[in-house]
């Protein structure tokens, strides 16, 4: 009996202990978990917490990329005009120049124009939800553009622009997901005062793209496709001299009787919009570290451009 008591009392102390080895992994393993969730302490993006307990992974909130874009397109030229030119400067042809007084209509001799640029800009941007990004871009373009005049069949001369100036404008981004594909829509606004010109060239670009997301001996890798939407029409004017080989032109259209004095007061207007305002582009992203990525864009079509960033977040 006594031994019967003793086992009894054995049995009940390693069930004791066996519970409290079972309560003991329980309440380790809830601390582990505890501590394995991920505390977002940033202001920005806002509802970032939410998107990490849902186990999404979110990009630093700030960031500054330097890029660099080429861009070769056609143009449709909508008018040229010059004026305010004096009124002795000799004979003008009537069927060349259609003038009236001191202003000189070049539309019906020039149609089309080329142009090239090129555009180094820095942006700045902020994830103000974990889908919604905000930017400022601020930077320098060039270029130049070549309209030829032609008069039945015969090429005349050609009405060069060349330009500098700065640009600066804001845009923003939406982006969603879902696993390892991704979407976005990106549409901008920006502003470029040219040295040429009197006043500003206003753009307006929309760029959606749709993608695929994946990790390559440990680096984040992103490809995508998609397209981009320009609006660029544009009316400037400036001054006659600030024209490449215009005394040439000038010349030739008004029977060689031009003067340095014409030149130097004459002002131009020129109105012209592109020619196809959409082109397919791709390209991709690379994390070469944690905060620096390298981005690399083509465009395809009428419109051909190319695209090379370096971006850092923190």
């Amino acid at each position: 009996m006594k031994k019967l008591f003793t086992l009894c009392l054995a049995l009940l102390a390693a069930s004791v202990s066996a519970a409290s080895d079972v309560e003991s992994v329980v309440f380790a393993e809830v601390e582990e978990q505890e501590e394995e969730r991920f505390i977002y302490d940033r202001t920005f993006p806002l509802l970032a917490q939410e998107a990490y307990d849902r186990g999404y992974e979110l990009p630093k909130p700030y960031g500054f990329t330097f890029n660099y874009m080429k861009m070769d397109q056609p143009l449709h030229v909508t008018g040229v005009d010059i004026h305010g030119l004096r009124l002795n400067c000799g004979p003008i042809s009537q069927l060349l120049c259609n003038q009236v007084g001191d202003e000189i209509n070049l539309s019906d001799l020039i149609n089309s124009a080329h142009q090239e640029s090129e555009t180094f800009t820095l942006r700045g941007d902020m994830w103000f939800l974990p889908f919604w990004n905000f930017y400022g871009v601020v930077g320098v373009t060039s270029g130049s553009s070549k309209a030829p005049i032609e008069l039945a069949g015969n090429h005349l001369a050609d009405f060069d622009l060349t330009f500098k100036g700065t640009t600066y404008g804001g845009g923003t981004t939406i982006v969603g997901g879902v696993g390892n594909w991704f979407a976005l829509v990106d549409v901008n606004y920006t502003y470029t005062d040219l040295d040429i010109l009197d006043g500003e060239i206003t753009t307006l670009v929309a760029a959606p793209r749709v993608g695929y997301r994946y990790n390559y001996k440990g680096h984040d890798v992103q490809l995508w496709v998609g397209g981009m939407y320009q609006d660029v029409q544009q009316t400037f004017s400036g001054n006659i001299h600030d024209l490449d080989g215009i005394g040439d032109v000038l010349s030739t259209l008004c029977d060689g009787s031009w003067t340095e004095v014409c030149v130097e007061e004459g002002k131009f207007t020129v109105s012209q919009r592109l020619v196809s305002k959409w082109n397919t582009v791709i390209g991709s992203q690379v994390a070469l570290t944690d905060g620096i990525d390298l981005l690399f864009e083509m465009g395809f079509g009428q419109r051909k451009s190319m695209m090379l960033g370096l971006g850092y977040r923190f």
